[in-house]
């Protein structure tokens, strides 16, 4: 699936290369942040809990309801010791963090440092050729919102095969530059990838002559106070206490594979309230003036892998029983999370688990959906 990160990649060798890693993870040792209160929607518990009898080790779903937030969890975030799931333990969101790059994006063309109408050639003179791929004729916005025609670098076995690499953001995109675009023009067709990202943040950094690292934390983490955000380029370890995440047969890879394969595209750590509060700012207008707001939030429909939503720039327009949402998904072995933000800010779901072989169990996807919709909708 396009928003995880190399699950189609993994072959014999990458198995191998996992099994051999993941023996020994261990928990950061540290205190957690303490915990919110607030009354969870009713039925929200049982079905948090059926979740984890269609196998998820655990579950944590947050909602909001104007200034009320409740946090409903289910099952284990260490299976080892048996640790309960916690919503203050940090996870990795995955693709999520798309849309804290659109974000900065978007701040710096507020800016005028930047126009989403520059070709990537401009800034990244060089960096995209090769096998009909040309950087002049794709444009920062067609990064944005999947429409460049990119192939995604993480459907090559590479990455997996040797998961404690670190990689740098030229050597990723070179991956992708080595097959062909999709046929259509930029603008005219729609594929996730997670190449487009990896672009975007080099943009940034080429602009601002900054780590986006650094640009996250003065631009989002820092104001909004995301006291539990991070976004770590090498190595795999959390800088706090996690949750572990697990893999089939692989068991537990929450520290086996380098993040430097994820960058701008997948790999900001977090904890499922900073999340909330990240969207919430976004959605209701405090980080972006309205002119990058209606670039953010203009959509198209797509289907990604069975995911049926409308697609702007790094976010997403969901459909749900009771109307509207907006966020984005992510997954990274042994992580998945959804987030959901009514336009105005007062309803808020953020649905996450442990477990990447539950993807596609058409029951517990089913369960899932059941979920989502009583945690924003109810």
């Amino acid at each position: 699936m396009s928003r995880f990160l190399a699950l189609s990649a993994v072959t014999a060798g990458a198995a191998v290369a996992l099994a051999a890693l993941v023996p020994g993870a261990a928990s950061a040792a540290g205190p957690a942040p303490a915990p919110a209160k607030g009354a969870a929607p009713s039925g929200l518990q049982a079905q948090v809990n059926r979740l984890v009898k269609d196998g998820a080790p655990g579950v944590i779903v947050l909602t909001r309801r104007g200034g009320r937030v409740s946090h409903v969890t289910a099952g284990v975030s260490d299976k080892a010791t048996g640790r309960p799931m916690d919503h203050r333990l940090r996870l990795r969101i995955a693709s999520v963090t798309k849309t804290f790059t659109s974000t900065v994006v978007l701040q710096l063309a507020a800016e005028h440092r930047l126009s989403l109408d520059d070709t990537v050639e401009k800034w990244l003179p060089g960096v995209v050729k090769g096998k009909g791929n040309d950087g002049s004729k794709i444009t920062i916005r067609n990064l944005l919102a999947q429409t460049s025609g990119l192939q995604d670098y993480t459907s090559d076995p590479r990455i997996m095969q040797d998961p404690k690499r670190e990689w740098t953001p030229a050597e990723l995109v070179a991956i992708a530059m080595e097959k062909a675009p999709e046929k259509y023009k930029p603008g005219k067709g729609w594929k996730y990838a997670n190449t487009n990202y990896i672009l975007a943040g080099m943009i940034i950094e080429k602009v601002t002559g900054r780590p986006v690292g650094t640009e996250f934390k003065q631009r989002i983490f820092g104001p909004l106070k995301l006291r539990h955000t991070s976004y770590p380029t090498t190595g795999s370890a959390f800088p706090g206490p996690y949750v572990h995440g697990y893999w089939g047969e692989y068991g537990d890879v929450s520290t086996a594979i380098s993040t430097s394969s994820a960058r701008t595209s997948g790999g900001i750590i977090s904890t499922v309230d900073d999340v909330a509060r990240f969207h919430r700012a976004l959605f209701t207008g405090r980080l972006l003036p309205a002119k990058q707001m209606k670039e953010l939030t203009t959509v198209r429909p797509v289907n990604d892998d069975g995911i049926v939503e409308d697609y702007g720039l790094g976010v997403a327009r969901i459909k749900l029983a009771c109307g509207y949402a907006w966020g984005h998904d992510g997954g990274f072995p042994g992580y998945r999370t959804f987030t959901y933000t009514s336009a105005d800010g007062r309803s808020q779901a953020v649905l996450t688990y442990n477990e990447t072989s539950l993807e596609y169990n058409k029951k517990f996807r089913a369960d899932l959906a059941k979920t989502a919709n009583t945690a924003f909708c109810s």
